[in-house]
């Protein structure tokens, strides 16, 4: 498995974004601008935050020492409860209301854009929202404004209020956490006074419950007297029943007038009592009344029929209440002895049935008392709690008026779009060198293309304008440009080791001005140099360049010699052949180094690849092979025109220049499938990056290795 700096070369990286530098620096100056633009425009929002301290226990004043559950999930549960309850729209009103937030301009009503635009045109506003919706559109503007959040595993919930103005959002926190508090303290008191309501009602139940037990008791004695007194022979028994006698048969009477009394209805109280004197009394009060209701108000006697009024019910309130107390002392000696009755009679000695009457009369008394005593014990102790509630939660920080914006964090803004700008700038430059741009690296290159690599040659950015850099071959042989040539000449020496004799050498490249005619001039004068025996020939005869690289100006070049080669054959029969002097006009030497070149002159008007597939061509490159050890063949580029493919199946080996940063990836693989398609698999393939500028180390060539 091939190691990862195969593929990804940290120099190819850095080389990569120094060339996309500018892209890369205009996105992220794009990024900071805009990011700029908006901390400078947007409006600062301010946050101001009260702590809560929750305590998840039950607390009761009147009985501190008691403790509720301690499990850490149930205490998590109320504490969560309680942050919702902080949330709640209900509690949102209440700080609404407190605070008259309606009509506030953060969080009352406002005119949206749209009805701003639509006013400017001549357009109807919609009606005013009813009380509710403009409520309901607070309510959400609080609610946004809010956050409400535990800080961590804490009992401490804050209360975050973010709004434009920095005294209201500490005003909104403050008033949101101490309503909180208000509503559990009024919440809770309402809950006791709920209860004792409940209880109260039936504590009336229990009283009646336990007057009827205690009733029952008195009328059994009260009803067998004289059979308890002969049954126990207790005397006492018999002078309290002659006591009873002479008391009278109890009535409703005592019932009736404690409760005229009290509803002050004189006729009823005086007919229950037969006071005669009262009716009287009444019967004045009654006329005084009818006169006071005919009496013109504020008038004398209006005042004087009032002060009579007022003395009659004086009158009756002194004689009713004199009445009542006199069937009052009646009926507490009827009680006195009856339970004088009671206390005798338990003293006494009675059967077996007796007793257990009177003991289940006690017992369904005894009952009935602790049923009573308990809900009125409650019932004082609920009153007690609805007045002495406290609140479980307590503010421990209020919210105070922050010093400086929240909202737009310039320094965090700034800094994320300077992070994001790079990052996308990158990503644009990345996309723009695999995807939409060319190759970059012999690395990359070795990845698109299933060929051998034959390496790179590095540009040379100083070259003199009209110098050609296969000079350099020659004028400078221990440059890394001119060690890059005998490096690819030893690349395809490797490839060709088996072949014998004569090798021809195709270089061609997917498009124009990759540097293949500058390549196979350099390469031809390696070889040249290295003491072979070197034909060049300019095959492409669309665009053919080598004659400038000399300075040459031929009369006709290597495509006039193929079609002359072509023509048809003369009347007697006999062909007609150019003859040795056409040939010498487009083969030329090159003046620095002696190796025989075959240019050409100029562009054609007529097509290219008929001559480029005839036997004149074919037998030329065969008489090279002859007389010649390399033949270098400078042919077109692949993706415009069809010649190299016809070239492709005479030679031994091909090398395809990519340029760099030039063809795109799919144009260098197609050019490449083309090119092998071409050759037949009979041409070793290979390829070579040119005018690279990756900055590759050169293990000390320039400096101890160097003239």
């Amino acid at each position: 498995m091939t190691d990862t700096q195969d593929f990804i070369d940290p120099r190819d990286v850095i080389a990569l974004l120094r060339r996309q530098l500018r892209l890369i620096a205009v996105v992220t100056a794009i990024f900071v601008a805009l990011a700029f633009i908006y901390v400078t425009q947007a409006t600062p929002l301010y946050t101001a935050s009260a702590l809560l301290k929750i305590d998840p226990q039950e607390t009761n004043i009147l009985n501190p020492t008691q403790t509720g559950n301690t499990n850490s999930s149930i205490e998590s549960t109320r504490l969560e409860t309680e942050v919702e309850i902080l949330k709640s729209s209900s509690l949102a009103i209440k700080t609404i209301e407190k605070l008259n937030l309606v009509s506030s301009s953060e969080f009352g009503p406002s005119i949206s854009l749209t009805d701003k635009f639509k006013a400017a045109l001549g357009f109807d506003l919609p009606p005013t929202p009813s009380q509710d919706a403009l409520m309901n559109a607070s309510i959400r503007r609080v609610k946004d404004a809010m956050s409400v959040r535990r800080r961590g595993l804490t009992y401490i919930v804050s209360v975050d209020v973010t709004t434009s103005d920095p005294k209201l959002s500490a005003d909104v926190a403050n008033a949101h956490a101490q309503t909180y508090i208000e509503d559990q303290i009024s919440g809770r008191s309402d809950v006791s006074i709920a209860s004792r309501d409940v209880l109260q009602s039936q504590l009336e139940t229990a009283r009646q419950s336990l007057s009827a037990s205690n009733n029952s008791l008195r009328e059994y004695i009260s009803e067998n007297l004289t059979r308890l007194a002969e049954e126990s022979g207790n005397a006492t028994l018999l002078q309290i029943g002659e006591q009873l006698q002479a008391l009278g048969q109890p009535s409703e009477t005592y019932t009736t007038a404690q409760i005229a009394l009290e509803t002050q209805d004189w006729q009823s109280l005086a007919q229950a009592v037969g006071d005669n004197a009262m009716m009287s009394i009444e019967s004045q009060r009654q006329a005084l009344l009818a006169r006071l209701g005919t009496a013109e108000a504020g008038s004398d006697q209006a005042f004087d029929l009032t002060s009579g009024l007022e003395r009659l019910e004086e009158q009756l309130k002194q004689r009713g209440a004199q009445a009542v107390a006199n069937l009052d002392n009646s009926e507490q000696a009827r009680f006195a002895l009856l339970d004088d009755a009671q206390n005798a009679v338990l003293e006494s000695e009675l059967s077996a049935a007796t007793l257990t009457d009177i003991y289940s009369l006690q017992q369904d008394a005894q009952i009935a008392q602790r049923q009573y005593d308990q809900l009125l014990s409650r019932i004082r102790d609920l009153e007690t709690q609805a007045v002495l509630q406290v609140a479980n939660s307590r503010v421990v920080s209020q919210a105070l008026v922050p010093n400086g914006p929240s909202f737009p964090n310039k320094k965090l803004t700034l800094a994320l779009a300077l992070i994001l700008g790079l990052g996308i700038g990158i990503g644009i430059a990345l996309l723009k060198e695999f995807y939409f741009g060319g190759i970059t690296s012999a690395h990359q290159l070795e990845n698109v293309l299933p060929v051998k690599i034959a390496g790179a040659i590095p540009n040379l950015p100083n070259a003199e304008v009209g110098e050609s850099l296969a000079d350099r071959v020659i004028t400078e042989p221990m440059s890394p440009f001119a060690e890059a040539y005998r490096k690819l000449r030893a690349s395809i020496d490797e490839e060709l080791d088996e072949v014998e004799g004569s090798k021809v050498i195709l270089v061609t490249s997917a498009l124009a001005a990759e540097g293949k005619s500058t390549s196979a001039l350099a390469l031809a004068r390696t070889y040249f140099t290295a003491g072979k025996s070197v034909l060049l020939i300019d095959a492409d005869l669309r665009n053919p360049s080598l004659h400038k690289f000399f300075n040459a100006t031929p009369e006709s070049g290597l495509i006039d010699y193929l079609i002359a080669q072509n023509k048809p054959k003369a009347a007697n029969g006999d062909d007609v052949d150019a003859d040795a002097t056409t040939l010498n006009q487009f083969y030329v030497l090159d003046p620095l180094c002696n190796l025989g070149v075959i240019i050409g002159h100029k562009k054609p008007n007529v097509p290219t690849d008929a001559p480029l597939q005839s036997t004149a061509f074919i037998k030329m490159l065969k008489q090279a092979r002859k007389s010649f050890d390399i033949i270098i063949v400078d042919s077109a580029p692949l993706l415009p025109v069809v010649d190299t493919r016809y070239i492709a199946p005479h030679v031994d080996a091909a090398v395809m220049c990519v340029r760099y940063g030039v063809p795109s990836q799919s144009e260098v693989r197609s050019a490449s499938e083309q090119l092998m398609s071409a050759s037949r698999g009979r041409a070793k393939t290979m390829a070579v990056l040119s005018c690279s500028e990756s900055k590759s180390r050169t293990y000390g060539y320039d400096g101890y290795y160097g003239a």
